[in-house]
């Protein structure tokens, strides 16, 4: 997922265009739109090559196949177009997973509310009038300018395998440096030029300095400090996006003006004594090396001009190279995996999931939403109402906390198939989940319904089986002290202040089957002969379909 380079470029410039031209006959073969996964083209001896979407604003090449099976994170919807730009590149117009959306969500409102927020400062600096004539001028000669698209570009592997380059280019501050000299010199300058001067002083004087000397490389170094700046003053501080910002500042590795390639580990820059590099004896003198010693993002160019070290794409080899694995119903399947200790005494497995996109249900596997709470029985349990939502052939809404059913541990049984579009559907779920793992108090969280919880302690019980219990009954239990954080990608309960009176909720289906309790014996309410209670413990004088206690055994009526 190419994240962290757009999130740099977003929060530096939050600038977004398109430079202008007649679409171009296509002549590369754009993917399905669909859900994938992308996988690192040159082979790591650990495994370790396919993308895994950890967070918010955090993406690693750091799973396994085998471990990709099972992780949401690795599933990525991707949407592409032919380039409008250049006919043999595709631009990425939807990157999303984990309920992030790099494109639709990230860059493109942030692009606008940067556009609006220039507007709005160019009219408080310049008055309205000039404000309205700068903005417009900006947004053509300097916005209209600039790509910064996500493009793919098809490339053969060493191997021959057909695989993308995946990258971006840096917005040259050549026309920002030609904007400021035209509007602060010659006749336009006797307009304009002491407002302009004055607007960018307000915002940095070292922006100033730079722009007063007509250098494009330092025009970028203080971009980047008061993106920087920007960063640290939101909710990003101290973040990985922050990070990264901190490590291009003034370090010659993110330049203005270049095309930079997603690759799979990282580039280093090594010295020779005072020689630069030569590609007849690249090891004798400064040059690039690639190490691919750890599973994590870089970028590189392909600068020829780099006279020093040499260009860097071509040392990468395949580790610039994505392979696109469309997630099917074959070996690059999504599946769940069961604990085998959530067994329940009907010989089912019972897991959670929440995930962001809609799946078909291609194994033997039930979906199961939870409609409600019920107050304790004669028996001293409380019971989580479950509604069965899906089966084999039926699709679960996308963000729809569920109960799984299956009969196998194995995923390759219990198989679900990403499918369609990352749309909710509002229901009377009361099951929430997130994404991301995170600390529980703090954590706020959405039923079916739409409805905000605030998760503490107290209130959150998370899915999981009592084995202190004879009959061992899955539910949902209230979490030990000492458990601080609730995985991601799980599903659990979060009750209200009456309902978090109880500590456990045991599942009880729609006709009345408890899962895990096969006999509920020595109940006090059905010692008499021939005396039937409802699950609740009330008399039933003319019981009808259903499950009835009958001399302390489970008696089911057809």
């Amino acid at each position: 997922m190419v994240k962290h380079l757009h999130s740099v470029l977003t929060l530096v410039l939050g600038f977004f265009s398109v430079a202008a031209s007649a679409q171009a006959p296509a002549t590369v073969t754009k993917p399905d739109d669909g859900y994938y996964r992308i996988v690192n083209a040159c082979q790591r001896s650990d495994g370790k090559q396919y993308v895994y979407v950890t967070g918010k604003i955090a993406a690693q090449p750091n799973a396994t196949k085998a471990d990709a099976t099972t992780l949401p994170g690795t599933v990525i919807h991707l949407k592409t177009a032919t380039s409008r730009t250049n006919a043999d590149w595709l631009d990425v117009i939807t990157l999303r997973s984990q309920g992030v959306d790099v494109i639709n969500a990230y860059l493109n409102p942030a692009i606008d509310q940067v556009k609006k927020a220039l507007e709005n400062k160019l009219k408080t600096k310049l008055g309205v009038l000039k404000g309205e004539l700068a903005y417009t001028a900006i947004n053509s000669e300097v916005i209209g300018k600039w790509d910064l698209e996500m493009h793919m570009k098809p490339v053969t592997t060493s191997d021959g395998r057909t695989a993308y380059y995946a990258f971006a280019t840096v917005p040259s501050m050549e026309p920002v440096c030609s904007f400021y000299k035209h509007y602060t010199t010659g006749a336009l300058g006797g307009l304009f030029g002491l407002s302009v001067k004055t607007a960018v002083k307000g915002v940095s004087m070292g922006l100033y300095n730079a722009l007063e000397a007509n250098n494009p490389d330092k025009v970028w170094d203080e971009v980047l400090k008061l993106a920087l700046a920007k960063i640290e003053s939101s909710p990003y501080a101290g973040t990985d996006i922050a990070n990264v910002v901190k490590r291009y500042i003034n370090a010659d590795r993110i330049n203005q003006g270049q095309t930079y390639y997603l690759i799979s580990g990282g580039l280093k820059k090594v010295t020779v004594g005072n020689k630069a590099f030569d590609p007849v004896n690249p090891t004798g003198t400064s040059h690039n090396e690639y190490d691919g010693t750890l599973p994590k993002f870089d970028f590189v160019n392909n600068n020829t001009t780099d006279q020093w070290y040499g260009p860097e794409l071509p040392v990468t080899g395949d580790a610039a190279m994505w392979i696109l694995e469309k997630v099917d119903d074959a070996d690059n399947y999504f599946g769940v995996k069961p604990s085998a200790n959530m067994k329940g005494r009907d010989g089912k497995y019972y897991t959670t999931l929440y995930v962001d996109f809609p799946f078909k249900i291609v194994g033997d596997v039930k979906a199961y939403t939870i409609e409600g709470v019920d107050a304790k029985n004669a028996q001293g349990y409380y019971f989580a109402k479950v509604k069965e939502l899906a089966q084999q052939g039926d699709t679960v809404p996308a963000q729809t906390a569920v109960v799984l059913e299956c009969n196998s541990t194995n995923p390759a049984d219990n198989q679900l198939l990403p499918t369609g579009d990352e749309k909710p559907k509002t229901s009377n779920n009361r099951l929430c989940g997130t994404f991301f793992g995170g600390s529980i108090n703090g954590l706020t969280v959405k039923d079916g319904a739409g409805n905000d919880y605030n998760v503490t302690h107290d209130n959150i019980r998370a899915f999981n089986i009592n084995t202190a219990d004879s009959r061992n009954p899955i539910g949902f239990y209230k979490v030990k002290n000492n458990v601080t954080n609730i995985p991601g990608n799980k599903a659990f309960l979060v009750l209200t202040s009456t309902e978090a009176q109880a500590k456990s909720f045991v599942l009880e289906f729609e006709d009345g089957g408890t899962t895990g309790i096969e006999t509920i014996e020595n109940s006090k309410s059905s010692t008499d002969d021939g005396v039937y209670y409802d699950l609740q413990g009330r008399r039933v004088e003319n019981p009808t379909r259903g499950i009835y206690i009958v001399n302390g055994k489970k008696v089911v009526i057809k």
